[in-house]
This record gives C-alpha cells, structure tokens and sequence, in this order.
C-alpha cells in the first residue's frame, strides 16, 4: 500500500502511549509509519510527562498535535493535559473498527494487516488532511470494489 498525504510532516507533532496492550501498540506502529512516511513527527511524551521544560515548550509551540492512545484510559492525553499542552485531535484506537483482543496479547503479530492502515487513516482524517491511499489488488476488482473505487477517486481496493 503505498500512502501519500500530501502534507509538511514538520509541523505536525505525533505523540503515543503505547500502553501494554496490542492496542497500544498499533498507536506506536502507526505512529512510526505515520513519521517514516513524512505524516508528522514522534515526538517523546516520556520527556513531557517528566516535565522537562524544552520538551514541554515544544509541544505547546507546536500548532498540530496528534495524540494516540491505545485505550480508553488516554494516557498521553492526560499526560499533556497535566503540562499544560492542548489537546485537539485524539484518537482512541481501541474504539476504532479493528479487532480487539482484550488486552490478551502484546504482539502485533496476529494483527489484522489493516489495523495499522486503519490508525494511520483516522489520524489524517482528524487531522482533516487529504488522504491518497493505494492498495495493491492481487485479483481483479468486484463490481462493488470497483464502486468503491469510483467514490474515491480511483484509489481503492
């Protein structure tokens, strides 16, 4: 799948808890994704949440915010709530439409491919950014892919 959102990674800040669940790290493999392909930029929210002046600074400096968190408890949203830092855009991936796993497994490895599709998707769409996606299709489209297609401007399925 290749991605392209079209958008200045530099001013876009991601920040995760990856919890201790796969949800959590999805947020953290999505977050990775998201920075290698030029989305934004990982940024330490363990340095904030010790309070370190420069590293909270920064955050509040920077105008895009996204924050991932695994689970409901939103670890990384308190965190930056607790130094002061606003938050806008938070995702919740456990409340996205992936498969859970009840916090049973730490691996990554029995994830649904899309799963990490999927968090990277929602970030752009909070974010409110364009979204290219193409997907390799190994057979030929259905006539509802094709729809699907269609609806998307070609880039589907």
């Amino acid at each position: 799948m290749a991605t392209d959102c079209n958008c200045n990674g530099q001013d876009i800040m991601i920040l995760t808890c990856s919890g201790a669940s796969r949800e959590g790290g999805l947020a953290n493999q999505a977050a990775v994704e998201m920075t290698k392909e030029g989305f934004g930029e990982l940024f330490c929210l363990a340095g904030i949440a010790t309070g370190k002046s420069g590293l909270v600074q920064s955050a509040k400096d920077t105008e895009q915010i996204i924050v991932l968190d695994g689970c409901e408890t939103a670890c990384a949203r308190t965190i930056l709530e607790n130094a002061g830092v606003p938050v806008k855009e938070h995702i919740i991936v456990s409340q996205l439409a992936i498969q859970k796993d009840g916090g049973r497994s730490l691996s990554l490895e029995d994830a649904v491919p899309g799963d990490v599709a999927a968090v990277k998707y929602a970030a752009r769409l909070t974010l409110k950014l364009p979204v290219k996606i193409v997907f390799d299709s190994p057979k030929p489209l259905s006539p509802a892919e094709q729809a699907m297609s269609k609806l998307l401007g070609g880039k589907c399925c």
